[in-house]
């Protein structure tokens, strides 16, 4: 249970390893944007070795997480960034030459058209790294069986 003031919050262990693989991977997520000149290009390759991290890390701590959501959460988290390319669609929708409305109602709708596809992109590239995460865990011997209980 983490604590923020009076709000006490309650992470579930799939969103702990979940947000450490998105965390992990924003910085270097960034860094290839901005290395490529900040224009139309986003990499997700990072995003890939941050689900890889998560399914890693709930393999390795062997309890009742799953790793596709697991690395599909790492995934969306770590896919935040792309969410800068929709500066260039309100820059494109300013110099459309058509009313109001029709801007704005076609800026929302490919707005959110837009988030869903990225972010449901990353969230597969996630999870396919955390596919690849539980495989090198098991293969490398770290997978411990989760205890039983009654």
């Amino acid at each position: 249970m983490v604590r923020i003031g009076p709000l006490s919050l309650r992470m579930t262990e799939t969103w702990k390893y979940a947000l450490i693989g998105g965390l992990a991977s924003l910085p270097f997520t960034i860094g290839l944007y901005w290395l490529s000149g900040m224009g139309n290009e986003f990499s997700l390759n990072m995003v890939f070795f941050g689900g890889l991290l998560a399914g890693y890390l709930a393999s390795v701590a062997a309890t009742a997480t799953n790793s596709s959501s697991v690395g599909f959460r790492a995934g969306v988290v770590g896919g935040l960034p792309g969410l800068w390319l929709l500066v260039d669609l309100l820059e494109a929708a300013i110099a459309w030459a058509s009313p109001l409305w029709f801007r704005v109602a076609a800026v929302s709708m490919l707005a959110v058209g837009f988030t869903a596809v990225l972010l449901g992109f990353a969230g597969l590239v996630g999870l396919l790294g955390a596919k690849v995460g539980g495989w090198l865990a098991k293969k490398t011997g770290a997978h411990r069986t989760p205890p039983i209980g009654n």
